[in-house]
């Protein structure tokens, strides 16, 4: 099997065509977007777009590049930490940035002993095409940092885990996919910065902010696919391992969406009939609930998400957002989305053949 990602995907809202969004949403929502790891709410079909975010669209390759320039140039951790999330490989930029590799030396030659430089590392050597020219970065994280579940599977290229790593992943005390961290990161390296150019009838600070807001949302995630496709039934893989795992995910610390449905996902696969099976498909209700009240959204409330998500998790910080809008963040008791095979696994559903993940 080819463990060499074809995509980088992040957690950029996607702004879907109309007349495509419902095979978007089912095709998303219910597989969590297993090949590209973006925990945007999949109904994100934005009615109205502002000027400064249609602007911010264009410019995104220019301010990327400046910013990762400016950051480069710093010799402090959370300059170079920032640079390399910026440079890696996306879903919105295939390649990394020229120079990046010598980024990444520094940050390895001043704080390779950081847990959070050296994630970094690893999960740009995880997102990249190429093959990842330093794989002992892997060994290195899992060594001052084993108690972390998904620093186990973040492996070179996108590969699987072999049976030992699963299991170490699988007994580590908690898992935090890095999503507040580097959230923080990113967002305080960028504070202040102005838009990479001026756009005629845009307000300079909307598009400031609306830049260092996608900047931050195409920082890639964890690459879960590899150990999804490895836990599923039928599989060779030790089912308690996988079970465990999933149950780390869904207790993600960082409140992420992806890992918790992916977590979910897991689980319910291979504990089918049981109550917890059950209690993870009312979490992908409440997924998918908290999906549809902000999916016909402007987006405004996106730039209070992202401050949320650094205090509070990402699940909290959209929980508030719905909350915001006046709406409670569960659903009422029996309610089921408009097409109710968003709640099922994806083997389950009917409405989209050929489905593989």
């Amino acid at each position: 099997m080819n463990t060499t990602p074809t995509a980088q995907c992040s957690r950029k809202p996607q702004r879907h065509n109309p007349a495509l969004a419902g095979l978007a949403v089912t095709a998303l929502a219910v597989a969590v977007a297993w090949l590209c790891p973006t925990t945007a709410f999949a109904n994100y079909d934005r009615k109205v777009v502002s000027p400064a975010d249609h602007a911010a669209e264009k410019l995104g390759a220019q301010y990327r590049q400046q910013q990762w320039t400016r950051l480069a140039h710093n010799n402090d951790r959370d300059s170079l930490i920032a640079a390399v999330l910026l440079g890696m490989p996306n879903d919105s930029f295939a390649d990394p940035l020229d120079g990046q590799a010598d980024v990444e030396e520094r940050l390895a030659a001043k704080f390779g002993r950081d847990a959070d430089a050296i994630f970094t590392l690893v999960l740009a050597c995880q997102a990249q095409k190429e093959p990842c020219t330093h794989p002992e970065y892997y060994d290195e994280l899992v060594r001052i940092a084993p108690d972390n579940a998904v620093n186990w599977f973040v492996l070179p290229n996108a590969a699987a885990p072999n049976a030992a790593q699963l299991h170490a992943a699988a007994t580590a005390p908690m898992a935090d996919s890095h999503l507040q961290t580097d959230t923080r990161i990113l967002r305080t390296a960028l504070a202040d910065q102005p838009a990479s150019a001026v756009v005629l009838g845009v307000d300079p600070r909307e598009l400031a902010a609306s830049l260092r807001r996608n900047a931050v949302d195409e920082v890639p995630q964890p690459f879960y696919h590899p150990v999804v496709r490895l836990c599923r039934p039928p599989t060779h893989a030790t089912p308690t391992d996988c079970i465990e795992l999933g149950r780390r995910l869904i207790a993600d610390r960082s409140g992420t969406l992806l890992a918790r449905m992916i977590g979910g996902t897991m689980v319910r696969r291979l504990e089918k009939g049981t109550p917890e099976a059950a209690s993870d498909k009312e979490l992908r209700r409440d997924y998918v609930w908290m999906d549809e009240q902000l999916g016909d959204s402007d987006g405004s409330y996106l730039e209070q998400v992202q401050r949320d998500t650094i205090d509070l998790g990402e699940w909290a910080a959209h929980q508030r957002a719905v909350e915001r809008i006046g709406k409670s963040s569960t659903p009422p008791a029996g309610w089921m989305p408009s097409n109710p095979q968003l709640l099922l696994l994806s083997e389950e559903r009917t409405d989209l053949p050929n489905q593989t993940h």
